[in-house]
């Protein structure tokens, strides 16, 4: 997103690919997968542990009364293991390697995206290299796109005459044919629906579904509508929905923020004892503050997570910090730029204000939980 919204708010347009690699986990084929690890160093009795962990397995299909023969599964990583994920990271770890360094792959288990700045014919042809050498390095590993599923999205209002991208595809005998990626305007990424105008309008709308659908399960579910109840089951089932990801998609919208906020006022509707009561004070009897309080307060958090490398990321501009002059000495510039509303509100622009003004006392607490206690005392 730093990497989208720093380049769109330059007026510069930016494609962005989505790889949907068809059944990655089963297509894993073992001897080239033992081949890498041997590659990154794993040997001795770690290598043969693993293995042992895929070797000797076997499958067949039961049809009733009717069975195939057994046969020798030599491909894919069992899902839902613990070792799966990681050997899978493992196995498509050097992808990166074959994509032009002027353009960003990042990669997440099987989901895997290419984003490109794209002024010139040689940038179009840059990333369209980079496609087909994805493609022999999926034939080279045994492994597969699944192109109907591949998408390719413009963002920049100034990308106004988007860009063909063709992919190879290859049929059982070998034969090759050039097939179009599809251009798409709103995708979902991991568990997020974007659009190419980077609002977050339609991902508001899908949350709040979610939620208001599971608080209509409960309604039913459950006779009772006591307050400790169901201040119990809102936290647990309702608002992770609402605030999934959140630090990504942050509403800066007015409507998308009430459309968020709704559901929580209807939730704190239920318990009879408190449902005559303004919605201020159903939150306060339910011991909640308000969603947008609550994203304030989590950006917050993970800015200290960030600062205190409790999590790790990769800005593509790191905000430049203040020099300390007063205040504590993690405050940092707010990049003015009013020009382009999406990258305004951007993560370190929109916590900006709200961090540097917090107290030293704050800002230097020991662990997260000692700066979510101070913070919550201000």
């Amino acid at each position: 997103m730093d990497f989208l919204t720093y380049n769109v708010s330059r007026k510069l347009p930016v494609d962005d690919l989505f790889l949907n690699f068809a059944k990655a986990f089963d297509k894993v084929p073992h001897r080239r997968l033992l081949q890498k690890l041997e590659s990154y160093g794993i040997e001795g009795n770690v290598l043969n542990w693993i293995k042992a962990f895929l070797s000797n397995r076997s499958q067949r299909v039961i049809l009733g009364n009717t069975s195939s023969t057994w046969v020798k599964v030599t491909s894919g990583i069992p899902q839902g293991s613990v070792l799966g994920l990681t050997l899978f990271i493992i196995f498509i770890n050097d992808l990166p390697e074959h994509i032009n360094s002027e353009n960003l792959c990042k990669m997440y288990a099987d989901d895997t995206k290419i984003l490109s700045v794209v002024k010139t014919t040689e940038d179009k042809a840059r990333l369209q290299s980079d496609i087909d050498s994805v493609v022999t390095w999926t034939r080279t590993w045994l492994m597969e796109l699944n192109i109907k599923k591949c998408k390719v999205m413009h963002f920049s209002k100034y990308n106004v005459s988007p860009h063909i991208y063709l992919m190879n595809e290859y049929d059982a005998n070998g034969s090759v044919t050039r097939t179009l990626i599809e251009s798409s305007t709103s995708e979902k990424d991991l568990g997020v629906q974007f659009s190419n105008d980077l609002k977050y309008e339609r991902q508001a709308q899908i949350a709040a579904a979610k939620a208001n659908k599971v608080l209509g399960t409960l309604k039913n579910t459950f006779i009772s509508r006591d307050t400790k109840i169901w201040k119990k089951l809102y936290t647990t089932y309702i608002r992770p929905h609402l605030e999934f990801a959140v630090t990504v998609w942050c509403p800066h919208l007015e409507k998308d923020i009430n459309v968020i906020e709704r559901v929580q006022h209807r939730v704190t509707k239920v318990p009879h004892e408190i449902k005559r009561f303004d919605y201020e004070t159903r939150c306060i009897k339910l011991g909640l503050i308000s969603l947008l309080n609550r994203r304030l307060r989590g950006d917050l958090i993970q800015k200290y997570k960030f600062e205190n490398s409790i999590d790790s990321i990769s800005w593509h501009i790191d905000p430049p910090n203040i020099p300390p002059s007063y205040g504590h000495r993690k405050r940092f510039h707010r990049e003015m730029d009013n020009n382009c509303l999406v990258r305004y509100n951007s993560f370190n622009n929109r916590v900006a204000h709200p961090w540097n003004a917090l107290p030293n006392v704050v800002v230097s607490a020991t662990s997260v939980d000692r700066f979510k206690a101070k913070f919550d005392q201000l």
